[in-house]
């Protein structure tokens, strides 16, 4: 008797279920297909929303800009000790210094008490030295003398942008009286250009220092052996 009673419970329960499962089939299966087909598609960008993005673009072309900026200033910064200012002025491709400061002797004979002293004679190696859009005179020097064992003193109050870029296929003793005589006519008395031999050093300067004339050699040189 309790198994007939247990099975005809058990049937009326499924019968119930399936009669609301039929007649509530089309709300639930409708409301499926519009949570699938909201998850298949992609909202539009609204104006506002290009905004935004062209704004970052902008954004990121003004920092790739200002990078060669704020690499000029650590570059001084890092020559001259970080002064709270916010960096050389520029103007018309002329990057405006501090004036020299200290004693470019007691500087020049420090470093002869450290270092080894090359011939006279030395040149360097005979290489390609592209100065390229954006650069400085300075900073490319002093990169490509750096690389020989060399130190550039550029005793002078202005740097120069690369407004159209060149190269000097020479050794950089020769590129250095290049560049220094390509810049002369913006200094009241010129430039001269120094090779210290004993210093390991490469001067710039629009003064007249006679421990210069005595201790180093100004060029051009005469002889222009290696």
């Amino acid at each position: 008797m309790n198994f007939w009673l247990r099975n005809i419970i058990f049937g009326s329960i499924l019968i119930a279920l399936a009669f609301l499962l039929f007649d509530n089939q089309e709300e639930l299966f409708s409301s499926l297909s519009d949570d699938t087909q909201a998850t298949a598609e992609v909202a539009p960008i609204k104006p506002a929303d290009k905004a935004v993005l062209a704004s970052e673009s902008s954004t990121s072309k003004i920092k790739s800009n200002n990078a060669a900026a704020d690499g000029l200033s650590r570059f001084y910064a890092n020559l001259h000790g970080d002064d709270g200012s916010s960096g050389p002025k520029i103007r018309n491709n002329i990057v405006y210094l501090q004036e020299p400061t200290g004693d470019i002797v007691k500087l020049l004979e420090a470093r002869r008490m450290v270092t080894r002293p090359l011939r006279k004679n030395w040149r360097g190696t005979n290489e390609n030295h592209p100065f390229r859009l954006g650069e400085t005179l300075f900073q490319k020097l002093s990169e490509y003398a750096n690389s020989e064992g060399l130190e550039v003193i550029w005793w002078l109050n202005r740097d120069f942008l690369v407004k159209d870029p060149f190269r000097i296929n020479k050794e950089i003793i020769k590129t250095a009286y290049q560049v220094g005589k390509a810049v002369e006519g913006h200094f009241r008395e010129g430039i001269k250009v120094y090779f210290c031999h004993q210093q390991r050093a490469i001067v710039l300067i629009d003064l007249d220092i006679p421990y210069l004339d005595e201790e180093c050699i100004l060029l051009p040189q005469k002889s222009q052996r290696r």
